[in-house]
C-alpha cells in the first residue's frame, strides 16, 4: 500500500514539474516585484524596468516582496502581442471585497484609448463580487467587452489569490482560472494589439487611468502561448 502511494505521488510530481517546465518555455516576462525599495522594478526574463507612481510601494507580498499599491500603479514594457495568443497570471490581495459597484483592475494590457485586457475584481448588478478577465474589441473609448470569463459565485477576497487569465486567439476563447481551477469561458470576436504597455493596479479607459486596484499584486508573469489546464494548476503549485 505505501509503496502505491509513494509511486502515486512521484507520479503526480513528476507531472506537475513537467507542466511546469512546459509553462516556463513560453514565459515572455516575470515581475517578482522582490525590490526592497524604490521606485523601478527588473523584468527578470527581459531586463526592462516598470515604474511605480501615484503612492505604489513595495511591501509584503505573496512570496517576499511585492507591490502595495494602495490605488497607485506600475507600468512598463508589455513583452506578449495581444493580437496573438498569451496568458496573464498574478497573485492578487484585496484588504475587503467591495460594498457597491466596482472594477478594480490588478493587471492590465493597454492600447491608446482602451486597455486589450484586464484581471480585476468585479461587482455590478449582475455580478456580486467576482475575479473577472476581461477583453476588450477595440481601442475604442466605449470599447465593448463582449468577451469576458467571470466566475460565477461571490469570490471570498482575504488572502492571496491567484488569478491567470488566457487569450486564445485560435479559438477566440478566453479563460479565468482561480487558484488553479477554471472558474469562467468566454467568446471574443476581434483581435488587436496593445501597444500601450501594461499596467499594475489600473486599467485603461478613455484614455486614462481607471479601476484603482486599492491592494496588493505578487509575481506578474506574461506566456506568449495558451497555458493548458494542467499548466495553469502547476504554476499555482509551485508558487503556493
Amino acid at each position: 500500500m505505501r509503496a502505491a502511494l509513494a509511486l502515486t505521488a512521484a507520479i503526480i510530481s513528476l507531472g506537475l514539474a513537467a507542466g511546469t517546465a512546459q509553462a516556463e518555455a513560453s514565459l515572455a516576462g516575470h515581475w517578482r516585484l522582490d525590490e526592497a525599495s524604490g521606485v523601478t522594478t527588473v523584468d527578470a526574463v527581459t531586463g526592462s524596468t516598470a515604474t511605480l507612481s501615484g503612492g505604489a510601494a513595495f511591501g509584503a507580498g505573496k512570496s517576499g516582496s511585492g507591490l502595495v499599491l494602495d490605488g497607485g500603479t506600475a507600468a512598463g514594457p508589455l513583452t506578449v502581442d495581444t493580437g496573438q495568443s498569451f496568458t496573464v497570471s498574478a497573485w492578487v490581495a484585496l484588504p475587503a471585497p467591495c460594498t457597491s459597484s466596482c472594477n478594480l483592475v490588478a493587471v492590465s494590457g493597454d492600447g491608446v484609448r482602451s486597455s486589450r485586457f484586464s484581471l480585476a475584481y468585479l461587482r455590478n448588478r449582475d455580478h456580486p463580487g467576482n475575479w473577472s478577465f476581461s477583453v476588450a474589441e477595440a481601442d475604442t473609448d466605449r470599447a465593448p467587452v463582449t468577451s469576458a470569463a467571470v466566475s460565477g459565485v461571490p469570490e471570498e477576497v482575504s488572502g492571496w489569490t491567484h488569478l491567470v487569465g488566457v487569450y486564445d486567439a485560435q479559438d477566440q476563447r478566453v479563460r479565468l482560472y482561480v487558484n488553479g481551477s477554471l472558474v469562467g469561458e468566454g467568446t471574443t470576436l476581434n483581435q488587436w494589439s496593445g501597444t500601450g504597455g501594461f499596467t499594475v493596479g489600473a486599467a485603461r479607459k478613455a484614455g486614462v487611468a481607471a479601476g484603482f486596484f486599492p491592494g496588493s499584486v505578487d509575481e506578474v508573469r506574461f506566456h506568449g502561448d495558451v497555458l493548458t489546464h494542467d499548466e495553469v494548476f502547476a504554476l499555482y503549485l509551485d508558487q503556493v
